[in-house]
This record gives C-alpha cells, structure tokens and sequence, in this order.
C-alpha cells in the first residue's frame, strides 16, 4: 500500500500521519510531501493507493497538482481526499469543477478522517491480507486547563499519545517561522506572505486542536484576502506568540525543553 499526504504544513504531514498509523498503515507506506511536484513525480514513477492534498501551496497549489494527477489517471477520483477550510467555498467549487469529489474539512475531525479514509484503507489491506483497521479511539474526561494533557489531546485528535511531544514540537517550531515570516510580510504590507504565513498557522493550530490560535490566525488570514489596511496585524501576530508561549507554559515538565 502506498499514500501519499501533501500539505506545506509539517505539522499537518505528522498529524495526518500519525491518523494512519492509528488506522493500522505502516509508516514506510506513507509517503510525505510539502510540494505538488514532487508529490507527482512519485505518483507517476510508483503509483499510490491513496491521495491526501491540501489546497493552498506554494508552487505548484492543489489545483494544479489535482488536475494533473486526473490526467494521469481518472481512477484516482475515488481515492483523492481534498483537505481544506470550508470557509473557502470557492475554492471547494473550483476543486469540483476540476473533477475532485471527496472532500475533508480543516482542522481535521478524527472521527471524519476515519469514517472517509478507513473503507479505502481497508480495500487496500483486503487486496493484500485481508486485515481490518484499527478501531476509533473513546472519548475521555476534560483535561487540565493548566497543563497540556498528551493522553487527552491524543484523544481529541484521534491519535496515541505518543505521537503528541513529536506533533507539539513541530507545531511550535514551525510557527514561530511563520510568525518571523509574518513579521516581515507585515512590514512590507505584503498581503500574499501575510496570507501564507498565517494559513500555515491557522491550519496547523486547527489540527492540533489549539482553537484559540486558530481562530486568531482565521482572522488575520481573512484580513489580508481583503488587503485590510485598518486591520491591526501586529498586534494579532503578537497575540498568536503568545499563545505559542502559553503552550510551552502549560507543557508537563518532562516535555519543557520542547
């Protein structure tokens, strides 16, 4: 079996991952990409089974990449998973028009991954062994508000706790790019960056079930679509490094070095 997951997000790849792995597939059978082209070139030297894209990219986007990979072959209908914000509606319209037509909303449910991904991963294991997915994860009481609980969130996201110091030390790595990236795309008054920073952000934070940061992210992003001059752009950037470092605050002792 072989799938492959594109998304210029590391955090998003890991978290996607990791949904797999829960799902029974072998990490060596996940294939991860942060560029269109190089998603492709995969594709068509060893084929895939599976196809998890998001949209917004830089380089080669979503759009391109979908359209070329239905020119291959239009058996990758069934198998492609579009991953994006709702939100964006006309880019949900463009995707359909494209011939894309299985669609999972960000930030990632895991209970929606699952009840779309699991039936095709089970085709693949049936064709091989005949194996069956793993089975969905359980609800569990609320965590401590004050220090992040990794067996908690790993239920919300639908993953084991394991798997959470590796996704929590992604996260904040790479926001804090994002956010230097957004500090200058602020100064230069350059919507386009301001718009690709914050989306990093905004997407990673959603799968990681930070919502705070996701909706402040949501904000800046739909700000800079509309090339708001008024809107106060630092100021919510400095508001989202502080919900980075409320996250380190909150991490259990063990983990402060992340």
């Amino acid at each position: 079996m072989k799938i492959v997951v594109l998304d210029d997000s590391k955090t998003v790849l890991l978290t996607i991952q990791a949904l797999l792995e829960e799902l029974g597939v072998e990490e060596e059978e996940i294939y991860l990409f942060n560029d269109g082209q190089s998603a492709l070139d995969s594709i068509e030297q060893s084929g895939a089974d599976i196809i998890i894209s998001d949209i917004q990219m830089p380089g080669m986007d979503g759009f391109a990449f979908v359209q070329k990979l239905l020119l291959l072959s239009r058996r990758f209908v069934s198998t492609l998973f579009v991953v994006s914000a709702y939100e964006h509606f006309r880019d949900i319209d463009k995707m359909k028009s494209i011939g894309a037509k299985r669609f999972i909303k960000k930030p990632i449910n895991s209970k929606l991954f699952n009840h779309f991904v699991a039936p095709e991963i089970a085709k693949c294991k049936e064709r091989k062994n005949g194996l069956k997915p793993s089975p969905y994860p359980k609800e569990t009481a609320v965590a401590n508000p004050d220090t992040i609980d990794y067996e908690h969130l790993a239920l919300r996201m639908g993953i084991k706790a394991k798997y959470i110091p590796r996704l929590i030390q992604s996260f904040l790595g790479e926001s804090k790019l994002m956010c230097e990236k957004l500090d200058a795309a602020i100064a230069d008054k350059n919507y386009i960056g301001i718009e690709h920073a914050v989306h990093t952000i905004k997407g990673s934070a959603g799968n990681m079930q930070f919502m705070e940061l996701f909706e402040i992210a949501r904000l800046v992003e739909f700000a800079a679509q509309a090339e708001d001059e008024s809107f106060a752009y630092a100021a919510h950037n400095e508001e989202i490094k502080a919900g980075l470092a409320d996250i380190i605050r909150r991490l259990p002792e063990q983990s402060s070095a992340l």
